[in-house]
């Protein structure tokens, strides 16, 4: 793969040669009850393609800046990839951050359009002035008018796309985050790592938790359109056990906030509604002491080998664990014992962003206008009257 291949390149290149595999998963909740709903990776990249172009049937141009505040999931992932196709730069702002702060990063950039999904999302930005920004409310019937508009745009401007692609070639897109910074100013950066992400392949399966705003998801992202595999998104831990049951991954990738609460978790896991044991925490324990060499009584070599019950917990085909933080003895101790193996990841250091001189805008080029004919088209004729040529069986 170039070691500069754009977004679109990259979609592309995977809706070719993996139309009909899942691209992306997501949990949904529907009165009341969770329903799984995913997307092939063709469909993501014609959602995405006609995503972009009404961005930019709407005004946005190369080079400029896109607030995306909406949920976790599809949509978010959607949106953020249609943006940089596009050729904007998709900016996503964590909630913890003030909005003082917020006005002040915001008001020296060119944000050309704020997406939200609802109105709470606005607070946040109180104190920017965004006077030259389109509001876009992203309900699900706005995102479809905004992709019809797209497509319309690409049949009257079908090189639209590669157009943007070749005018930011050169140009990061990646998404730009904002970090709160405890004793100076806040920071927006772009982030970047290091490690196991860039050996994902395309028959991989990723479950990924964290918040759109975290780096580590924002990176974890970034591979997973650069290798083409199945990625599950969850946010929150409450939601971890029910995703691995459905999604069985190969790779489970967890933020601080899950890695944090995984021994809970797993004290607490179950397995087709029943416990994967009466004592969990004793066998984790037990299993961490075996992988260490430590010395065991007959009872703790008992329950070391029983760990392999919390296989199922994982879904039954994982190989790869990562988490964005420290791992420590018990949760080492266990990977080893059930075969699967530690991944890491070292984030670079956040480099602040001058996001304003970074790249030009550069205006697209309009859609050339379609010329109307006024000439009817030909008619079959009455009965009795001379048929015209082109309608004729012969």
């Amino acid at each position: 793969m170039p070691v500069h291949e754009s977004p679109l390149s990259r979609l592309e290149r995977h809706a070719r040669a993996r139309a009909l595999e899942i691209a992306v998963v997501e949990q949904r909740e529907r009165d009341g009850h969770a329903e799984w709903a995913s997307f092939t990776w063709n469909e993501l990249y014609r959602r995405v393609i006609d995503g972009a172009a009404g961005m930019i049937e709407a005004g946005v141009n190369p080079g400029q800046v896109v607030v995306i505040r909406v949920p976790t999931g599809i949509r978010q992932l959607e949106l953020e990839l249609a943006t940089r196709v596009a050729g904007a730069v998709p900016l996503l702002l964590p909630d913890h951050l003030d909005p003082v702060e917020v006005g002040r990063l915001l008001d020296e950039i060119e944000v050309r359009l704020v997406i939200v999904d609802d109105e709470s999302r606005l607070p946040l930005l109180r104190r920017a002035s965004l006077a030259e920004a389109q509001l876009f409310e992203c309900d699900d019937r706005s995102w479809e008018r905004l992709r019809g508009m797209g497509l319309e745009r690409r049949k009257r401007q079908p090189d639209l796309l590669s157009y943007v692609d070749a005018v930011r070639s050169d140009a990061a897109s990646s998404a730009v985050l904002g970090l709160p910074r405890a004793k100076s100013t806040a920071w927006l950066f772009r982030p970047e790592c290091s490690g196991m992400l860039a050996d994902l392949r395309p028959d991989d399966v990723v479950l990924l938790t964290g918040e759109a705003t975290d780096r580590f998801t924002t990176v974890a992202r970034d591979a997973h359109l650069t290798a083409g595999c199945t990625m599950a998104w969850v946010e929150r831990p409450d939601q971890l056990e029910a995703a691995l049951a459905h999604v069985r991954p190969t790779h489970v990738l967890l933020d601080q906030a899950t890695a944090k609460v995984l021994e809970q978790l797993l004290a607490a896991g179950q397995v087709d509604g029943v416990a994967w044991h009466e004592t969990p925490v004793e066998v984790l324990e037990a299993a961490a002491a075996r992988v260490a060499e430590a010395r065991l009584k007959g009872k703790d070599k008992k329950l070391a080998a029983e760990v392999d019950a919390l296989t199922p917990w994982w879904g039954g085909r994982l190989r790869m664990l990562v988490l964005d933080l420290r791992v420590n003895h018990t949760i080492s101790g266990m990977a080893s014992a059930l075969g699967v193996r530690i991944g890491r990841i070292a984030h670079h250091p956040a480099v602040k962003l001058d996001l304003a001189g970074e790249h030009e805008v550069v205006a697209v080029p309009d859609a050339p206008r379609i010329e109307v004919s006024d000439i009817s088209l030909p008619r079959r004729g009455r009965a009795g009257a001379e048929l015209d040529a082109a309608f004729s069986l012969a």
